[in-house]
């Protein structure tokens, strides 16, 4: 399969007719594959799209277009429901054809924010659309058109899909009326929106706690701070009231390396060195609850492999609580943990 060059390769082809397209792409392969060094040796040549070069799609028209300054300006708008963090990544159109580097970038502040209105349709009135067909210009979307922001976008599109179905309202109502219940759903949903922290249950902000990071709802390290807490597996980490109180649920995020870039690349997991799960990432935990003097075991897991977990129950009476890691996936016993609350 081709893998690091392909973007390259789409990069120059835009600009050209179809077949010019065609015949670059399997040139390039031909000197990939027949390389005297054997680089690419056992790579295969596994899809090549109908329309290469193909970058842009047709784009609609929402309440809001995105532009190059909201970019560069850290994208804040008050109806934020996604984030972008790539630079502005313009290519030259006259693609292998011009004498240079194809691409210009400028880089934005990362995170930057993407408004609700630029998800729905300006003039029909049921029409919510995600990805790279967004209410955008084409600077916009050179910032814009990755997959991971994609994904964002179509999780903020369902969210809010599924609100003006719920209160059988347009999605321009939902921008206007109910916009602060779609960021709160998607902040709940393990969402990041630049500008607007989530809000922690006040249960966990009174606990007392050797480990106040985790109290935060911060649920991710930005900007190079750690947000975070070390605990070696079987240390407990206990949060504990003054007077008892009602508990009925919790949200726990554990940290499956975020910032490890090329996990999303296609097809890498199955490389030998890309099929270890984080080392970090908790395999294995137990909470237990303190409850009239004794501690209780209420929920033990394995096997976990996700970033987020959360539960509810029926409100039980506690004096405190404890977290234990058991186990992580990797050798060092140590888990790294963004948050634990309780509600």
């Amino acid at each position: 399969m081709i893998r690091h060059r392909h973007s390259a390769i789409s990069r120059g082809l835009r600009g050209c007719s179809g077949w010019e397209q065609e015949k670059i792409a399997y040139g390039v392969w031909a000197y990939m594959k027949n390389h005297p060094d054997g680089r690419c040796r056992n790579f295969e040549l596994d899809w090549i799209g109908s329309l290469p070069g193909k970058r842009e799609s047709r784009r609609f028209v929402g309440d809001y277009i995105l532009n190059q300054n909201d970019v560069m300006d850290g994208g804040k708008f008050p109806d934020t429901v996604c984030y972008g963090g790539w630079t502005l990544d313009n290519h030259h159109p006259d693609a292998f054809l011009h004498e240079g580097y194809v691409s210009t970038h400028h880089t934005p502040p990362s995170p930057f924010g993407i408004p609700l209105r630029s998800l729905y349709s300006k003039n029909i009135d049921n029409l919510f659309f995600a990805g790279r067909n967004i209410s955008c210009t084409h600077m916009g979307l050179s910032a814009c058109r990755v997959i991971a922001t994609c994904a964002l976008m179509g999780q903020a599109a369902g969210t809010a899909a599924a609100l003006a179905c719920k209160y059988r309202v347009s999605p321009r109502e939902i921008q206007r009326e109910h916009i602060e219940e779609v960021q709160k759903i998607l902040l709940e949903d393990d969402v990041m929106l630049p500008g607007f922290p989530r809000e922690v249950s006040s249960l966990t902000a009174e606990a007392e706690s050797d480990y106040p990071l985790l109290q935060n709802a911060v649920d991710r390290n930005m900007d190079e701070t750690e947000n975070g807490v070390w605990l070696a597996c079987g240390e407990p980490c206990v949060y504990s009231w003054k007077t008892p109180v009602e508990l009925s649920g919790c949200r726990f995020i554990f940290d499956t390396i975020l910032s490890f870039w090329d996990k999303r690349m296609r097809k890498l997991e199955t490389l030998p060195d890309r099929k270890e799960m984080p080392p970090m990432l908790v395999r294995e935990f137990h909470v237990d609850f303190l409850v009239q003097g004794e501690w209780r075991t209420l929920i033990r897991e394995k096997e976990v492999h996700c970033r987020m977990f959360r539960r509810n129950w029926e409100p039980i009476e506690v004096s405190a609580v404890r977290f234990v890691a058991d186990d992580v996936w990797g050798v060092e016993k140590k888990a790294h943990i963004f948050t634990l609350e309780y509600r």
